[in-house]
């Protein structure tokens, strides 16, 4: 089932506008599909960035982040190196999550 979808209006620069339209025109839909498309990407990196940040301020878990992200773990585990984020847990914090999420790995 798709989700319902609601009318918001926003103001883009003319060559961000001009953008849309040649990547509409390249893919063959309309401009509000290709504004979905980036707003879902944009959206999708700002939580990622968000989740990063918190897991190196250590406020919250791996586990968490990749909950608040849609992604796994190991997904999570590759941001952060990829990032260069140091691993923000020590030998016993690891221990003590995996015996917490034992059924999720």
């Amino acid at each position: 089932m798709r989700e319902k979808l609601t009318t918001i209006s926003i103001r883009v620069p003319e060559t961000q506008a001009k953008e849309i339209e040649e990547l509409a025109k390249k893919r063959g839909v309309d401009k509000s599909s290709v504004a979905r498309e980036l707003i879902a990407l944009g959206l999708k990196e700002v939580r990622l960035a968000e989740a990063l940040n918190l897991i190196r301020e250590r406020r919250i878990t791996i586990w968490r982040a990749a909950e608040l992200t849609g992604l796994t773990y190991r997904e999570i585990l590759e941001k952060l190196r990829k990032r260069n984020i140091p691993f923000p847990l020590s030998l016993n914090e690891i221990l003590e999550e995996l015996r917490d999420h034992e059924g999720s790995l």
